[in-house]
């Protein structure tokens, strides 16, 4: 192992890596662990430690609500980032900051497996094609992150998941100049349940101070729920744990094993309700959350990059099976005509109507500059399986991972992913792109 440089942060002394062309810095404590007397708190800052913190191996990720998710590496002590500095980095290089998307219930940043290093999102191709300092951290989910249950007892804080995303944002702020980044030229970048949450950092006055460009990818825009919505889902779900509403105070040492039966439980019963929200999406309570993001987030007058995936619907639409289309047509509200295509007919309706439309609006409306692009590719394999440009396809060539369930190694797919890094390098470098801004034309840009 080679051990990078030695830097001094304000919290105390890191050393990480040398790997793949990048100093590494896995698993920095930007916040106290979520634990005991501080579970279901907003983050406090991190104790100072003595001597030199060895940063050489990803953390644990939040709580998993299973599902989709291939981590198996999951527990409460979860509030770490993890920073790629590329060798030959420009003085002062832009930082990009990747928020993770999931539904709110899935990912993280931390290592995939516990007997492997393997990293949820490796960062180092990225920041060394770039040339930024790239940080990604984890947000609590689920339970610990957005259950609402400020209601039934005033001890447990609302939104934690987010003021995790503010805390790190934070940390990052006051310490990346010491990694060589600039702090006064930070991008913050994210997918679905990410980019929904850069929405509502992008709408508070305060956080929206922590960074300086968003690039908004797939934002699913309207996955908040009321107060009057978050209280009944709660009362649902502690009963799927079995426990009570006066005994709260079980839930920090609930068995991780029956937090993923019960998220599961939460998420099949909003499927069968036909609502389209994530099971756990952030409550608007008029404190934490002051209003509709999508509506709030139009203040911000920064330079932002929004856009989406040509076919997003073709994830959540391609398994229903034909002979229950109707009824999905029917519970989600959507478009639907029977014969050849109703698939195709339904994902692009649900493309239009929870994705594209939304994002377009968002980028009209932005009191700062706004640029829109479409992405497109399709893989051999996706062509070959007649798979659609669908939500998060976009994520694995981005950040050249080869190892995800998505194949990129043949070339034309490998040079998208390059396109895509150049395109996502020149705005964190620029805030400008080479197309018409939004609001002068109402330009695209095609990705494909």
């Amino acid at each position: 192992m080679e051990y990078s440089r030695t830097v001094a942060t304000e919290y105390g002394l890191v050393r990480g890596i040398v790997k793949d062309g990048c100093e590494e810095y896995l698993g920095i404590p930007f916040a106290m662990p979520p634990v005991d007397d501080l579970a279901f708190k907003h983050p406090v800052p991190p104790e100072s430690w003595s001597g030199i913190l060895d940063a050489v191996k990803g953390s644990l990720n939040p709580v998993q609500g299973k599902g989709r998710s291939t981590i198996s590496f999951d527990g409460r002590d979860c509030l770490y980032l993890n920073v790629f500095v590329p060798e030959n980095l420009p003085s002062n290089a832009p930082v990009m900051v990747w928020i993770y998307g999931g539904s709110y219930a899935n990912g993280g940043c931390g290592r995939k497996t516990e007997d492997k290093d393997d990293l949820s999102y490796d960062m180092a191709l990225f920041a060394r094609e770039t040339k930024t300092v790239c940080v990604n951290f984890n947000y609590r989910l689920n339970l610990e992150g957005f259950l609402n249950l400020h209601f039934l007892d005033k001890r447990f804080d609302q939104n934690n998941g987010l003021f995790d995303q503010i805390a790190a944002l934070k940390f990052i702020r006051n310490n990346i100049h010491r990694f060589g980044g600039d702090a006064n030229n930070v991008t913050v970048f994210g997918q679905s349940a990410g980019a929904a949450c850069m929405l509502a950092l992008m709408a508070d006055p305060e956080a929206s101070k922590l960074f300086d460009k968003a690039i908004v990818q797939s934002a699913c825009v309207d996955s908040f729920w009321s107060e009057k919505q978050s209280q009944r889902l709660t009362k649902k779900y502690l009963g799927y744990l079995g426990v009570k509403t006066s005994e709260l105070g079980r839930l920090k040492t609930v068995p991780i094993e029956s937090v993923h039966e019960a998220n599961a439980k939460l998420r099949h019963l909003v499927l069968r309700e036909g609502n389209s929200n994530c099971c756990f999406s952030p409550t608007i309570d008029g404190v934490t959350i002051k209003g509709q993001p999508r509506d709030l987030a139009k203040r911000f007058n920064k330079p932002v990059l929004i856009g989406t995936t040509s076919q997003e619907g073709d994830l959540f639409i391609r398994n229903i099976p034909t002979m229950a289309l109707p009824l999905a047509a029917y519970w989600f509200k959507f478009k639907f005509k029977f014969g050849k295509g109703a698939h195709r007919f339904m994902s692009d309706d649900f493309t239009a109507k929870f994705y594209r439309e939304p994002a377009r609006e968002i980028a009209k409306e932005l009191h700062g500059d706004s640029w829109v692009y479409e992405y497109r590719y399709q893989t051999p394999d996706m062509l070959k399986n007649q798979s659609g440009c669908c939500h998060a396809c976009e994520v694995p060539l981005l950040f050249g991972d080869k190892n995800s369930y998505i194949r990129i190694d043949d070339p034309v797919s490998w040079r998208v992913g390059e396109k895509l890094r150049e395109i996502w390098s020149e705005f964190a470098y620029t805030g400008v792109m080479p197309w018409k801004k939004y609001k002068d034309g109402e330009e695209v840009k095609g990705i494909d």
